[in-house]
């Protein structure tokens, strides 16, 4: 039997081990032309953990994640998890009376969106989403 460590981080497993064990140069993500080393996505994740922690989210705390198939979405996916929080991944196919059900469902406080999806969340009535506090915005603008 593999005894299970005392502390245990995928974060941690998946971005940060590549650094230490020296492929910080070697490409980690590839999305259409851009490309992505271990050392920036290990920069990259901790920005968002801090950007994260500065919006006062804590450990054990839901972070939603209504994000398109980008680096940014595991930029916040590992960042979330960096911190302690749970990142909640949702289906960018879903209907805004979804994201309202998940969203209260969580109590995640802080929701972080692709600008092309943001609209999914703005037709629910502000009022409906009595927990959420923070939408973080990812795109152009």
């Amino acid at each position: 039997m593999i005894p299970l460590p005392q502390l245990f981080n995928v974060a941690t497993y998946f971005v940060d081990r590549n650094i230490l064990e020296g492929r910080g140069q070697n490409i980690a993500v590839e999305c259409g032309e851009e490309r992505v080393t271990y050392e920036q996505l290990f920069e990259r994740t901790n920005r968002a953990g801090n950007a994260l922690r500065n919006l006062g989210v804590r450990a054990q705390e839901r972070v939603l994640l209504l994000l398109l198939d980008t680096p940014e979405f595991l930029y916040s996916f590992f960042g979330a998890i960096k911190i302690g929080a749970v990142a909640i991944p949702v289906n960018t196919q879903a209907k805004p009376r979804d994201y309202e059900y998940i969203l209260n469902d969580s109590l995640a406080r802080v929701s972080i969106v692709s600008e092309s999806l943001l609209p999914q969340l703005q037709a629910i009535p502000r009022q409906n989403l009595p927990h959420l506090r923070e939408i973080v915005v990812v795109g152009a603008s």
